[in-house]
C-alpha cells in the first residue's frame, strides 16, 4: 500500500487576514478560496512594504 503524502497539522492560510486552517492533504500556502484568487498582485504589493 502507497502511503499518503501529508503537511504539518495546523497551518493557516498565507493570505493575510485569512483564518482558514489548511488540510494535511493541502501542501500550499493558501486555502482553496484564495488559491483560485488573483493572489499574485496581492503577494506584489505585500513585498513592496
Amino acid at each position: 500500500m502507497k502511503k499518503v503524502k501529508t503537511s504539518l497539522k495546523g497551518r493557516k492560510c498565507n493570505f493575510p487576514h485569512c483564518k482558514h486552517m489548511l488540510s494535511i492533504y493541502n501542501h500550499e500556502t493558501y486555502c482553496h478560496v484564495h488559491l483560485s484568487q488573483d493572489i499574485q498582485g496581492y503577494k506584489k504589493k505585500v513585498h513592496r512594504i
